[in-house]
């Protein structure tokens, strides 16, 4: 049965906390599914939410390029459970470099939140680099600029590589409720530039899919109703662990 922890409520239904910086704490729980639960929850789903206003054919797709530091602080600390933490990436949607964001996920306990901010061209070219010299002005700002600045400063960022995926995404106002399903995943294993004409990804799920439910204070009852009785345990899945395991072993023992 598809678990719902019970959840701790830190304010009253419908008003999320904020931290600084405006990160909204929000619960998030994952689980990885297969095809026919996925198609099952689909067909529950669908009368009740709305497809994400940035969808195509019902999808989009999604290319994040993550960051760790010198000590790989962003591996180890999710693979030894560490309460508090965050990760920094690069996010693209279907590969328009119109739109590059740069994104600070924090994990405060059971509730997540994030800092985005848009990048030009220049600064992700100068990101993948290694150079921030233009987010210094951000030093002691709570933006993700200056988050991103600090963290560089203190332990060194670097780009480590690229998660790539489908993503189909449902979204319900009240509760500012959020279902994803991510397929194809996949990790480039040539380049860290996402925008690289030569890209070459190695597929990592080809018939998984991550379910993702993200929400405020609430979960609405039609919905929690839509997702009982499926058989998928709740998981700590993190695509960026998943990937960097895949690329270890295609550069280990090839494809």
């Amino acid at each position: 049965m598809l678990g719902f922890r019970k959840m701790k409520t830190l304010l009253p239904a419908g008003k999320p906390v904020t931290f600084s910086g405006g990160r909204r704490l929000r619960h998030e729980l994952k689980y990885i599914i297969d095809e026919g639960t996925y198609r099952v929850l689909l067909g529950r789903l669908k009368p009740l939410m709305y497809s994400d206003k940035n969808s195509v054919n019902g999808e989009y797709r999604v290319t994040s390029l993550y960051y760790d530091d010198v000590y790989g602080s962003g591996y180890n600390d999710k693979l030894c459970g560490i309460a508090v933490r965050k990760k920094f990436r690069i996010r693209s949607y279907n590969l328009d470099p119109s739109r590059i964001m740069l994104e600070a996920k924090h994990k405060d306990d059971e509730y997540v939140s994030k800092l985005s901010k848009q990048l030009t061209d220049e600064q992700y070219r100068a990101l993948l680099k290694g150079d921030c010299s233009f987010m210094a002005e951000y030093d002691w700002a709570e933006d993700v600029f200056g988050e991103y600045y600090r963290s560089n400063l203190v332990s060194a960022l670097k780009p480590k590589l690229i998660v790539d995926y489908m993503r189909e995404a449902l979204v319900y106002p009240h509760g500012n409720v959020r279902i994803t399903f991510d397929k194809k995943l996949s990790t480039c294993y040539n380049t860290i530039d996402m925008f690289a004409a030569n890209a070459a990804y190695s597929p990592v799920y080809s018939k998984e899919i991550i379910l993702e439910i993200k929400f405020d204070g609430y979960l609405p009852s039609s919905i929690q109703a839509a997702l009982q009785g499926i058989n998928a345990p709740r998981q700590s899945v993190s695509k960026y662990i998943i990937c960097s395991d895949k690329l270890m072993e295609v550069k280990t023992h090839g494809f």
